[in-house]
């Protein structure tokens, strides 16, 4: 077990029930620890959405705290108070600003693994993305099974490189 020190930013999805705009956890709401064993997801997405709710139902069987966010610097502010391994974002709440978004958040000190949302995917995309530090791009809407294995993916090659020591100061998951 992975004590966690996450103040009022999560509880366990199965002790709240959603929000009326975006899901089931807000940053300053929760007021609870989130259960020792669960990783948070940070969703820089709307949380009320068809994909908000898919990955809300994916994380209650999966063991995964997930947090909505708003902004990239809400996002960045629950890295670092969660830190949580993985990032989704949405490209259309990030607009022209992905770029910038993505680099922000899988930079220094978090290095967090950030995996694009987009309607729109292509290898020239892909690229882009993983050029800017994004680790992986997924379609809109999202399915089940690339959801899971994208963020099994991410989770496995940020915890190489905490065991590398490349993410120093960072508190491993390794459920």
């Amino acid at each position: 077990m992975i004590p966690r020190a996450l103040k009022s930013l999560v509880t366990s999805l199965t002790d709240r029930g959603p929000s009326k705009r975006h899901g089931p956890e807000r940053p300053g709401q929760a007021g609870q620890q989130p259960a020792v064993d669960r990783i948070t997801i940070v969703g820089l997405m709307d949380g009320a959405d068809e994909d908000g709710r898919l990955l809300v139902d994916i994380g209650s069987r999966s063991g995964w705290n997930v947090v909505f966010v708003d902004t990239s610097s809400d996002a960045k502010a629950a890295l670092d108070q969660a830190r949580a391994p993985v990032v989704l974002c949405d490209r259309e709440l990030l607009g022209m600003g992905w770029r910038n978004a993505v680099e922000r958040l899988a930079g220094p000190p978090n290095q967090a693994c950030v995996i694009l949302l987009s309607e729109t995917v292509d290898t020239y995309f892909w690229n882009e993305v993983v050029r800017s530090g994004g680790h992986d791009v997924l379609p809109k809407p999202l399915r089940e099974e690339g959801v899971v294995r994208a963020v099994r993916l991410a989770r496995t090659y940020w915890n190489s490189l905490a065991r590398k020591g490349v993410t120093s100061g960072r508190i491993v998951a390794t459920s």
